[in-house]
């Protein structure tokens, strides 16, 4: 069925257009696919579902184009890759880190799809038992990893980590539905949207950097690395690209987790395992393919429960579990019986839609990394535009625009006096995760913590007590033998 033309037009075409549009700062895979959804009212179910799964993909590994070469990530899922992507660049190895991204972000994918495909009844059964509790240990270990997110500046993290919690509170308490820190304000009802708050961290920051720079991002001029070497160490790095891929599917999974969050987690878990932690940051292709990989196997794993239950595990996914009913089908049981070939139909075009961005993007990658060799006044103009043209088509509010310029104000002056930015996004995603759950949780039990020891979340609490705390006893160990040896030593010599 794939070999004829109605299959092939739109997976291509779907794939084209989610590259171009998940590489503009602030679009992302959601905007797509809501803009898109009408076009495919008139197609066949099979066929529009197709498309929007070749959207899906494309446009979140779309993200990382510019999260790469210019530190603008096009997706909140890109923000991770930004950490090591964009140093790399800097170094002329702009080629190296992309295929680095192409090749996780396709190996992401297609373990996302094994666990769509074949584990889809298991993995939706497991998520569906997390309650309040277990979501919030989920969070308490994501801010957990404050401290390695910090690179070496603990004390500046965990401050950050705080103002990006008291940043999520702005708005409506998530329980009672009563008003906070709006000042009589009517946008800061809602709170303040990630998205635009990301877009000026991260991009219009950078551009304020590149026009005080002048020159060009690669430091090496005229030198890029090949595309083919991103591969080659990608494949170097299994473990890396295995356990970031199951954490992808396992948080993609989990219903309003979502590749936010996913691409972080698997980015300081990369860093916590690795022989040489001090590395990321600084260039290191490992700090690409965790995260890319992640993002991708989490997209393909949110639509487990979207599928399966009815519950989209994040917002792309809702607009997928919307455009299923829209077209006549029904989630669940239903959706696998009531036709006998549009499930595996599903299944079959996530996939190839993996190998579709990633053939398209080695096609054209040799020309995106001439990016790092145009001069930083152009690229600085350029990525103000697009930020402020994303953050307005967020949500069409022009009050968007001045908040991502805000932010743009507050991580230029972060950058320039080296203080990490990681810290205070993390704050600002977890932050309504770990208060609404929190109280839910409290609500549930009639006020009672013994909710927070049941099964699940008592072994999430004990997994992160153990990833903080292993460091430190390893290090104390290394300190008793070493003083034991010297101790030798010296009665050695007496």
């Amino acid at each position: 069925m794939f070999l004829s033309f109605d299959y092939l037009i739109v997976l291509v075409g779907g794939t084209i257009i989610g590259i171009t549009l998940g590489a503009l700062p602030g679009l992302g895979p959601a905007f797509t696919l809501a803009l898109f959804l009408p076009v495919t009212f008139g197609m066949d179910p099979a066929v529009a579902l197709v498309f929007l799964g070749a959207l899906y993909s494309a446009s979140v590994f779309g993200g990382a184009i510019t999260a790469i070469l210019i530190n603008a990530p096009g997706t909140p899922g890109s923000v991770a890759t930004t950490f090591d992507g964009y140093p790399l660049a800097q170094q002329g190895k702009g080629g190296l880190a992309l295929g680095a991204a192409a090749t996780a972000s396709l190996i992401g994918g297609i373990v996302g799809f094994i666990a769509l495909a074949g584990l889809s009844p298991l993995i939706a059964s497991i998520a569906l038992q997390f309650n309040a509790a277990t979501y919030f240990m989920l969070a308490i270990f994501g801010l957990s990893m404050v401290a390695f997110a910090s690179q070496g500046n603990t004390l500046k993290g965990l401050m950050l980590a705080g103002l990006g919690l008291i940043i999520s509170f702005i708005g409506r308490d998530p329980v009672s539905g009563g008003l906070r820190f709006t000042f009589d304000n009517v946008y800061l009802e809602d709170g303040i949207s990630f998205v635009p708050a990301a877009i000026g961290l991260f991009a219009l920051s950078q551009a304020f950097i590149l026009l005080g720079k002048g020159g060009t991002i690669s430091k090496i001029e005229g030198t890029i690395s090949k595309v083919r070497d991103g591969m080659v160490e990608t494949f170097k790095r299994p473990v890396n690209l295995i356990r970031s891929s199951t954490l992808g599917v396992v948080l993609g999974a989990i219903p309003g987790v979502g590749i936010s969050i996913a691409n972080f987690v698997a980015y300081l878990f990369e860093q916590r395992s690795s022989k040489k932690p001090k590395s990321y940051g600084k260039g290191n292709v490992g700090g690409v393919i965790a995260p890319e990989s992640a993002n991708n196997a989490t997209s393909v794993a949110e639509l487990i429960p979207a599928i399966t239950l009815g519950l989209p595990g994040g917002a792309t996914s809702a607009i997928f579990l919307a455009a299923i009913t829209l077209h006549g089908l029904q989630p669940g049981a239903a959706f696998f019986s009531s036709d006998s070939a549009i499930s595996y139909i599903v299944f079959v075009g996530m996939l190839l839609s993996q190998f579709a961005f990633f053939v398209l993007a080695m096609i054209g990658m040799k020309y995106f990394v001439k990016v790092t060799l145009v001069p930083n006044e152009i690229l600085g103009v350029a990525i103000i535009t697009l930020a402020l043209v994303g953050s307005y088509a967020y949500q069409y509010k022009v009050t968007d625009m001045f908040i991502a310029i805000a932010f743009g104000v507050l991580g230029y002056i972060m950058v320039k006096y080296h203080y990490p930015l990681a810290p205070l996004i993390l704050g600002l995603v977890l932050g309504s995760m770990v208060e609404s759950n929190y109280r839910r949780a409290l609500l549930m039990s009639d006020g009672s913590h013994s909710i927070f020891f049941t099964p699940f979340p008592l072994t999430i609490l004990i997994i992160t007590i153990l990833i903080l705390v292993f460091p430190f006893l390893i290090k104390t160990i290394k300190n008793i033998n070493k003083k034991e040896n010297d101790y030798d030593n010296n009665q050695t010599l007496s």
